[in-house]
């Protein structure tokens, strides 16, 4: 055996062992970014793309919904609902109130966002791109725009459906005129809001 072949085999034995220490460390970065990954986050990633993706969303009170995400907020999803066929339309979903979401086989990978040491053209897009400013806002916020657009909506709580005007939306609460009277409902209670 030559020197030569000595150092080749030793360069190539050396590059296989730092490919394969590379490697494991990508996959542990890669466990421990999914380990971090939130529901929220998750939804984000399938609602950024360009296509949008039928998704079923079963809820707290043993309610299911499919329709497509319109957007994401701080602790809020808007959906665009196409089943049940009563709530057809626009619907503002609760965090707290998914128990679990059903996605196509082709949103799986979409939704885990980028793998470590993965760069895609929509990575570098929001790269330039700031947040989008819905992911910042919480369900009191687009509560209180909605109850001073004055329009009626139907809120699902785990025990009854109420339709009214929301006339006040506090840090924890909501007034809401209803045809009785005025009902004041806990945030944590509201399940989801359909605009009519």
């Amino acid at each position: 055996m030559t020197l030569d072949n000595l150092f080749h085999d030793l360069e190539s034995q050396l590059e296989r062992e730092l490919d394969a220490e590379l490697l494991n460390r990508l996959e542990d970065e890669e466990r421990e970014r999914r380990s971090k990954l939130t529901l929220r986050d998750r939804l984000i990633a399938i609602q950024a793309d360009q296509d949008p993706h039928q998704i079923s969303l079963n809820l707290t009170a043993g309610r299911e919904i499919t329709g497509s995400i319109k957007n994401v907020g701080k602790d809020w999803v808007a959906i665009e609902v196409d089943t049940p066929q009563e709530l057809h339309g626009a619907l503002i979903v609760s965090l707290l109130a998914l128990r679990s979401i059903r996605i196509p086989i082709e949103c799986e990978r979409l939704s885990l966002g980028n793998q470590v040491g993965e760069v895609t053209d929509s990575a570098l897009e929001s790269l330039s791109s700031r947040t989008r400013l819905a992911q910042k806002v919480n369900l009191a916020f687009v509560l209180r725009d909605i109850g001073r657009r004055r329009k009626t909506v139907t809120i699902a709580s785990q025990t009854q459906n109420i339709r009214g005007t929301i006339d006040h939306v506090g840090q924890d609460h909501l007034d809401l005129r209803t045809s009785h009277g005025m009902l004041i409902c806990a945030l944590t209670e509201v399940l989801y809001v359909r605009i009519e």
